[in-house]
Protein backbone atom coordinates (compact mmCIF):
# COMPACT_ATOMS: atom_id res chain seq x y z
CA UNK A 1 0.00 0.00 0.00
CA UNK A 2 1.08 3.42 -0.74
CA UNK A 3 1.05 5.75 1.84
CA UNK A 4 -0.60 9.36 0.90
CA UNK A 5 0.77 12.55 1.74
CA UNK A 6 -1.67 13.96 3.97
CA UNK A 7 -3.19 17.38 3.26
CA UNK A 8 -2.93 20.06 5.03
CA UNK A 9 -6.07 20.98 6.74
CA UNK A 10 -7.68 24.65 7.25
CA UNK A 11 -7.32 24.04 10.99
CA UNK A 12 -3.76 23.25 10.68
CA UNK A 13 -2.87 26.22 8.55
CA UNK A 14 -4.50 27.94 10.82
CA UNK A 15 -3.24 26.71 13.86
CA UNK A 16 0.55 27.26 12.54
CA UNK A 17 -0.42 30.58 12.34
CA UNK A 18 -1.26 31.46 15.13
CA UNK A 19 1.84 29.63 16.71
CA UNK A 20 3.80 31.78 14.41
CA UNK A 21 2.07 34.73 15.93
CA UNK A 22 2.21 34.21 19.43
CA UNK A 23 6.11 33.36 18.33
CA UNK A 24 6.35 36.91 16.75
CA UNK A 25 5.01 38.61 20.03
CA UNK A 26 7.12 36.96 21.76
CA UNK A 27 10.19 37.90 19.86
CA UNK A 28 9.00 41.42 19.71
CA UNK A 29 8.45 41.53 23.51
CA UNK A 30 11.76 39.67 24.31
CA UNK A 31 13.52 42.72 22.22
CA UNK A 32 11.72 45.16 24.01
CA UNK A 33 12.63 44.11 27.02
CA UNK A 34 16.29 43.99 26.07
CA UNK A 35 16.15 47.30 24.74
CA UNK A 36 14.82 48.30 28.04
CA UNK A 37 17.74 46.27 30.49
CA UNK A 38 19.71 48.27 27.76
CA UNK A 39 19.03 51.17 28.87
CA UNK A 40 18.84 50.81 32.61
CA UNK A 41 22.43 49.79 32.14
CA UNK A 42 22.93 52.56 30.64
CA UNK A 43 21.39 55.27 32.66
CA UNK A 44 23.28 53.19 36.11
CA UNK A 45 26.82 53.94 34.14
CA UNK A 46 26.11 57.22 34.02
CA UNK A 47 24.38 57.66 37.68
CA UNK A 48 27.77 56.11 38.14
CA UNK A 49 29.97 58.65 36.48
CA UNK A 50 27.72 61.53 37.73
CA UNK A 51 28.48 59.93 41.36
CA UNK A 52 32.06 60.24 40.83
CA UNK A 53 32.36 63.49 39.15
CA UNK A 54 31.09 64.98 42.04
CA UNK A 55 32.73 62.96 44.87
CA UNK A 56 35.96 64.44 43.09
CA UNK A 57 34.68 68.06 42.94
CA UNK A 58 33.20 67.80 46.75
CA UNK A 59 37.10 66.31 47.39
CA UNK A 60 38.78 69.16 45.62
CA UNK A 61 35.97 72.00 47.14
CA UNK A 62 37.00 70.21 50.81
CA UNK A 63 40.54 70.36 50.49
CA UNK A 64 40.46 74.12 48.97
CA UNK A 65 37.96 74.76 51.96
CA UNK A 66 40.25 73.06 54.52
CA UNK A 67 43.44 74.93 53.23
CA UNK A 68 41.34 78.54 53.72
CA UNK A 69 40.48 77.16 57.31
CA UNK A 70 43.96 76.45 58.31
CA UNK A 71 45.29 79.95 56.59
CA UNK A 72 42.92 81.73 59.22
CA UNK A 73 43.46 79.68 62.22
CA UNK A 74 47.61 80.33 61.41
CA UNK A 75 46.02 83.88 62.18
CA UNK A 76 44.38 83.77 65.05
CA UNK A 77 46.87 81.22 66.26
CA UNK A 78 49.13 84.23 65.80
CA UNK A 79 46.61 86.50 67.68
CA UNK A 80 46.18 83.88 70.69
CA UNK A 81 49.80 83.78 70.97
CA UNK A 82 50.08 87.17 70.57
CA UNK A 83 47.69 87.58 74.07
CA UNK A 84 49.35 84.70 76.04
CA UNK A 85 52.47 86.55 74.88
CA UNK A 86 51.41 89.71 76.29
CA UNK A 87 49.53 88.08 79.19
CA UNK A 88 52.82 85.91 80.65
CA UNK A 89 54.43 89.66 80.45
CA UNK A 90 52.28 90.89 83.40
CA UNK A 91 51.35 87.53 85.20
CA UNK A 92 52.77 84.12 85.74
CA UNK A 93 52.11 80.61 83.24
CA UNK A 94 50.06 78.97 86.05
CA UNK A 95 47.95 81.83 86.27
CA UNK A 96 47.73 82.61 82.68
CA UNK A 97 46.60 79.07 82.08
CA UNK A 98 43.99 79.16 85.32
CA UNK A 99 42.31 82.37 83.65
CA UNK A 100 42.37 81.00 80.27
CA UNK A 101 41.33 77.35 80.99
CA UNK A 102 44.02 76.06 79.21
CA UNK A 103 46.66 73.60 80.53
CA UNK A 104 50.25 75.31 81.48
CA UNK A 105 51.94 72.82 78.72
CA UNK A 106 49.23 74.67 75.78
CA UNK A 107 50.11 78.10 77.46
CA UNK A 108 54.42 77.82 76.91
CA UNK A 109 53.63 76.55 73.58
CA UNK A 110 51.33 79.39 72.48
CA UNK A 111 54.21 81.97 73.83
CA UNK A 112 56.93 80.15 72.34
CA UNK A 113 55.35 79.89 68.89
CA UNK A 114 54.45 83.55 69.34
CA UNK A 115 56.94 86.93 67.83
CA UNK A 116 59.15 87.16 70.58
CA UNK A 117 59.23 90.41 72.51
CA UNK A 118 61.71 91.52 74.77
CA UNK A 119 60.68 92.20 78.38
CA UNK A 120 59.65 95.60 79.13
CA UNK A 121 61.43 97.01 82.54
CA UNK A 122 59.19 97.46 85.16
CA UNK A 123 57.12 94.11 84.37
CA UNK A 124 57.54 91.21 86.60
CA UNK A 125 59.84 88.47 85.04
CA UNK A 126 58.21 85.38 86.62
CA UNK A 127 55.89 85.38 83.58
CA UNK A 128 58.74 85.14 80.58
CA UNK A 129 61.14 82.68 82.56
CA UNK A 130 58.43 79.87 82.52
CA UNK A 131 57.55 80.14 78.97
CA UNK A 132 61.02 79.76 77.80
CA UNK A 133 62.10 77.16 80.51
CA UNK A 134 63.96 74.15 79.22
CA UNK A 135 64.10 71.82 81.98
CA UNK A 136 61.47 69.06 81.96
CA UNK A 137 58.26 69.30 83.32
CA UNK A 138 55.39 66.71 84.77
CA UNK A 139 51.44 67.11 83.59
CA UNK A 140 51.02 69.86 86.00
CA UNK A 141 52.99 72.19 84.96
CA UNK A 142 55.61 71.45 87.91
CA UNK A 143 59.57 70.90 87.16
CA UNK A 144 60.95 67.35 87.35
CA UNK A 145 63.98 67.99 89.76
CA UNK A 146 66.52 64.69 89.79
CA UNK A 147 67.32 63.04 93.55
CA UNK A 148 69.69 64.79 95.88
CA UNK A 149 72.39 61.50 95.64
CA UNK A 150 75.38 61.56 98.08
CA UNK A 151 78.71 62.05 97.38
CA UNK A 152 80.33 59.31 95.77
CA UNK A 153 77.34 57.54 94.71
CA UNK A 154 77.21 56.34 91.47
CA UNK A 155 73.41 56.91 89.48
CA UNK A 156 72.00 53.58 88.70
CA UNK A 157 71.40 52.68 85.00
CA UNK A 158 67.17 53.86 84.53
CA UNK A 159 67.96 56.85 85.98
CA UNK A 160 71.37 58.16 85.37
CA UNK A 161 71.86 61.31 85.88
CA UNK A 162 74.49 64.09 84.50
CA UNK A 163 77.68 64.37 86.66
CA UNK A 164 78.14 67.89 87.82
CA UNK A 165 81.74 66.82 88.98
CA UNK A 166 80.74 65.85 92.98
CA UNK A 167 80.38 62.45 92.05
CA UNK A 168 83.58 59.82 92.22
CA UNK A 169 84.10 57.43 89.32
CA UNK A 170 83.08 54.22 89.55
Amino acid sequence: MVQRKQRRSTREVEAREKVRARRADHWAREQQLEDLATAYEVAAQEIEDVTTTTEEKIAAYAVRLRGEAEEAKRGLWGQQAESVGQMLELDGVRSVADRLGESVETVRKLAAAGPSTTHRPGRPEHGRAGATSTSPETGSGQPVTDPIRPAGVAPTEAGSMPSDGNTAAA
